[in-house]
């Protein structure tokens, strides 16, 4: 046995890892959306052996993924209850079976948009376990050797911070946040484990990329009522350049942004309503806002939205672009707020929609400044999101670059830009929505867009865009961080 992997070893750095995780740091946010996994290891004779799961392929979340026994806490529930009760209900674990040693920093995972809390455990006495069929399609009890052995590594390469760990099991590919914990237990309780290797350091013929083949599933529709539908690969996708250049052909006509703004915070209102039941009267909107034509289009929507008698709060990130907008909302009493860098513990918590109209398909992530204070912010509690064009943080060229906003609806203004051709994307943007704007086809022609068939809005000005054998999720760990910040 290695003798890193002796039980007396092993165990006794564990616990002392696990006794130094400082309490805010395994305390995840109070309104968040909250769960624990169980990191199960029983001992054996070549070392601990951690048991894991192979999810359903047909499940929506994650399906087919190698992770650990866990989910949702349930109201009342401490961290470690919900960690043995999710484990009994997916494998038949016995509780009384196992002894708690402790829990992990907290982390966050998108897009589900969950702060996880990992729960260290040792199965002091093994008996057979029985997969949920519902969940589970095969219980892995994979040995620790297998993880320190150098040909099973692997690493997935993310876009600006390098890459995470990740490891060829015998027919699985462990990765994402499954692999994010398990390195984490290896740096603190098997000294040197990696022997100074980095994962980016492996190399691209080791470099998995397992979001681009996971299984797909069509987007859940949020919004309640009958609107038309077009298959989003029907529709050219546009390059930033080729919005902008659409955009000034418009302007030298006299089309100029500001009207353009009324009509997407139209759209963000109606999408608004929609979401809420077909009425806002009474629900509580925040507004991020940024200085670009989205925040114009959020601070059109701030207008339209109170007056259909919603309780409105802006929160601006930069100086508008349109400062007229603001005066005119704090003249008709909506409240109007700047976001400061150190935070917004003032605040208090969002309403119950958040629109994120702060940074348009200008912006060069990833999230820094003021927006990613706002991020930052936002992604403690569990509120519903309306994206304008797309999540803040999301290249509308090269999709994921980094931390980004989850959305749970996006409304994607005049056509989809190319960042949404990518399935890595998919989860974040979320139920997704085409609305007109008033952009003829001879701006988008202008700009070198080939424009054929029916117009998407001859239907309507709010448009379904459906994704076949594109939405997935992916269940990237690009922008998890440790720690409840």
């Amino acid at each position: 046995m290695d003798p890193r992997l002796r039980p007396e070893v092993f165990w006794a750095r564990l616990r002392s890892a696990l006794a130094e995780v400082p309490e805010e740091a395994r305390t995840p946010p109070t309104d968040a959306r909250v769960g624990a996994v169980l990191v199960l290891l029983e001992d054996t004779d070549e070392g601990p052996r951690v048991v894991l799961t192979r999810r359903r392929r047909d499940l929506r979340s994650h399906p087919g993924q190698v992770s650990f026994a866990g989910g949702r806490l349930d109201p009342g529930e401490t961290i470690h209850e919900a960690a043995l009760r999710e484990a009994q209900e997916e494998v038949g674990l016995h509780p009384d079976s196992v002894e708690v040693i402790g829990s992990g920093p907290t982390f966050y995972i998108p897009p589900s948009r969950f702060w996880v809390v990992p729960v260290a455990a040792r199965w002091v006495t093994p008996h057979n376990l029985t997969e949920n069929p519902w969940e589970v399609d095969e219980v892995l009890r994979v040995p620790l050797t297998q993880l320190l052995d150098q040909d099973r590594w692997r690493h997935a390469p993310l876009s600006l911070r390098g890459s995470t760990w990740a490891w060829q099991l015998d027919d699985d590919l462990l990765w994402g946040a499954t692999a994010v914990v398990m390195s984490l237990l290896l740096d603190v309780a098997v000294e040197d484990w990696n022997r100074g290797v980095t994962p980016e350091s492996l190399g691209d013929d080791l470099a998995v990329r397992p979001w681009e083949s996971a299984p797909s599933w069509q987007r859940r529709a949020r919004l309640e009522g009958d609107l038309p539908a077009i298959e989003q690969s029907q529709l050219p996708h546009v390059t930033a350049e080729q919005v902008r250049r659409a955009r000034a052909w418009a302007d030298e006509r006299g089309d100029d942004a500001v009207r353009r703004a009324e009509h997407a915070g139209r759209a963000l209102a109606h999408t608004v309503r929609r979401l809420r039941g077909g009425d806002t009267d009474g629900v509580v909107v925040t507004i991020l806002v940024g200085p670009s034509s989205n925040g114009a289009g959020g601070l059109a929507a701030a207008r339209l939205l109170a007056t259909a008698g919603a309780e409105v709060q802006v929160l601006t990130v930069g100086a508008p672009r349109f400062p007229e907008q603001t005066h005119l909302l704090r003249d008709a009493g909506i409240i109007v707020r700047a976001v400061a860098p150190g935070g917004l513990e003032s605040v208090g918590p969002p309403g119950e929609v958040v629109i994120d109209a702060m940074l348009g398909i200008g912006a060069e992530p990833p999230l820094r400044a003021l927006p990613e204070v706002a991020a930052t912010w936002l992604r403690r509690y569990d509120v519903p999101v309306v994206a304008l064009d797309l999540p803040s943080g999301v290249s509308a060229d090269i999709g994921l670059q980094g931390a980004c906003i989850t959305a749970d609806v996006t409304v994607v203004i005049g056509l989809p830009t190319v960042a949404l051709n990518e399935a890595i994307v998919q989860p974040y943007v979320g139920d997704t929505y085409l609305a007109d704007v008033g952009l003829p086809r001879a701006a988008w022609q202008a700009a070198g867009v080939p424009m054929t068939g029916p117009s998407p809005f001859s239907k309507g000005p709010l448009v379904r865009l459906t994704a076949e054998g594109r939405a997935t999720d992916a269940g990237t760990p690009d922008q998890a961080e440790l720690g409840a910040s």
